[in-house]
C-alpha cells in the first residue's frame, strides 16, 4: 500500500496497460516529507510553546504536534485514535477485523465496525474508479514479496501467477444490513496499507477539531496532515523529499493549509537481487514491481484518506493518465517526479510549490495533458 526539524518525519514503512497496487505496511519505506515550521519575524504568536507526543502504530512512528501548553491534554487521545485504527485494520494483528475477514475468505462473512466497513467500501470505490489500478485485495501478492521484512527474495513465476489469481476487488462482498464483509474465494486477503494511515489521519484531525484545537500537525510515518493555519494566519511549508538523496533532502517546498500531503515512491523500500533493484510498488498484471518512469508521486488533498489512496493510484497510472486524473478531480492535486528528474505539478499547485533542487527541472504539463 504508497511516505522536519520541528516535527521529525519517520520512514513509512504507496491506465496504462497494467493494473497497479501499492502494498501497505509502509514501515521503513516510501517517502519522507520534511515539515518546515518557520517562525515569522514580527509574529505575535512566535513564542507559543510547541507540544508534541509520539507513539508507534500502523507500522510506523506517529506524532502529533500542537501549539500551546493547554493543548497538551489532547496529544495522547489523538494518538490513541491511530492505535484504534491499527487494532481494527492491520493485517499484522491476528485479532484485527481485517484479519478476521481474511481468515474467513471463501467461507462467509465477518462482522466489522462501522469505520472498517466504510473504509473497505471506500477502498473498493477507488478500485472501481481506477478499473483495478488500486486494489485492496492485493494481500496475497504483498505477502509473497514481503518487501521490507529483511527476508525478501524474488518469488518463482508460478507463485506470482498463483497470487495474481487471488487479486480482484470485485470479489469483496458486503452485507450492509449486518455490517459484515466477506471475500468470495479461499486464499484472498485484504490489505488496507495504501489507505489506512490516511483514514487514521482524518479521524485524528476530526477528534482534535472537535476539541477546539485550532491548528497543528499529524504525521503518520510521512503521511502529513497540517490542519488549520499556522499560528492562525499563515500557511504551513512542507518539503517534498528528493527521490535520489538521503532522508531530509528535499527538491521543493509546498505551502498548504488544512491539507494532507502523502507521497508514494519506489526509492525507499526495496531490495537488490543479482544486481537488480526490486521496489515495493507492485504491478498486479505482471506481479512484479512497476516500471513506468516515475520516481515519486505526492498528492495534496483536504481528504487524507483520498490522498493516501491516490498517491498509489496515480503512481500506477503513470505520468500522462495520472496527471490528467488529478486535473479532473476537484479534491486532489499532484506533484509527479520522473526518473529523468522532471517535476510535473497539477494546475492547482503551480503557485504554491517552489522547486529548489537545481538538478531537477520543472516541466510544463501542457504537452502531456494534450496527448
Amino acid at each position: 500500500m504508497m511516505r522536519n526539524k520541528a516535527i521529525s518525519v519517520e520512514p513509512v514503512m504507496s491506465t496504462a496497460s497494467y493494473r497497479y497496487v501499492c502494498p501497505f505496511v509502509k514501515t521503513g519505506a516510501a517517502i519522507f516529507l520534511i515539515l518546515l515550521l518557520f517562525l515569522l519575524s514580527g509574529c505575535n504568536d512566535r513564542d507559543i510553546q510547541e507540544v508534541r507526543d509520539t507513539d508507534f502504530a500502523l507500522g510506523t512512528t506517529c506524532s502529533v504536534t500542537l501549539f500551546g501548553e493547554k493543548e497538551r491534554q489532547y496529544l495522547k487521545p489523538a494518538l490513541e485514535v491511530a492505535m484504534d485504527v491499527e487494532e481494527k485494520m492491520s493485517v499484522r494483528l491476528e485479532d484485527s477485523e481485517i484479519s478476521h475477514i481474511n481468515a474467513r475468505a471463501g467461507d462467509g462473512f465477518a462482522e466489522v465496525s462501522d469505520g472498517t466497513f466504510a473504509l473497505v467500501r471506500r477502498a473498493v470505490d477507488f478500485a472501481e474508479m481506477s478499473n483495478g489500478v488500486f486494489d485492496p485485495t492485493v494481500g496475497p501478492l504483498v505477502a509473497l514479496w514481503d518487501i521490507g521484512s529483511g527476508d525478501e527474495r524474488v518469488p518463482e513465476d508460478e507463485a506470482v501467477d498463483k497470487a495474481l489469481t487471488l487479486v480482484d476487488f470485485r470479489d469483496v462482498l458486503f452485507d450492509e444490513e449486518e455490517m459484515r464483509i466477506g471475500l468470495k474465494r479461499p486464499g484472498m486477503s485484504l490489505d488496507l496499507g495504501a489507505i489506512a494511515k490516511g483514514y487514521a489521519a482524518d479521524r485524528m484531525v476530526e477528534y482534535l477539531k472537535g476539541q477546539g484545537v485550532p491548528y497543528g500537525i499529524i504525521n503518520l510515518g510521512g503521511n502529513v496532515f497540517a490542519f488549520g493555519k499556522k499560528y492562525g494566519d499563515t500557511a504551513w511549508r512542507i518539503g517534498i523529499q528528493t527521490p535520489d538523496k538521503e532522508r531530509g533532502r528535499y527538491l521543493g517546498i509546498l505551502e498548504i493549509q488544512n491539507s494532507a500531503v502523502v507521497t508514494s515512491g519506489k526509492y525507499e523500500r526495496y531490495f537488490i537481487s543479482d544486481g537488480r533493484r526490486y521496489h515495493h510498488i507492485l504491478d498486479t498484471e505482471s506481479g512484479y514491481p512497476v516500471e513506468n518512469g516515475l520516481s515519486s508521486v505526492s498528492i495534496v488533498s483536504t481528504d487524507a484518506t483520498a490522498a493516501d489512496a491516490l498517491s498509489t493510484l496515480v503512481f500506477g497510472l503513470g505520468l500522462e493518465k495520472g496527471l490528467r486524473l488529478c486535473e479532473e478531480l476537484e479534491y486532489a492535486e499532484a506533484i509527479i517526479v520522473t526518473e529523468e528528474n522532471m517535476v510535473y505539478t497539477s494546475s492547482g499547485l503551480r503557485d504554491t510549490f517552489r522547486l529548489i533542487d537545481d538538478r531537477y527541472t520543472r516541466a510544463e504539463p501542457g504537452h502531456v495533458l494534450s496527448e
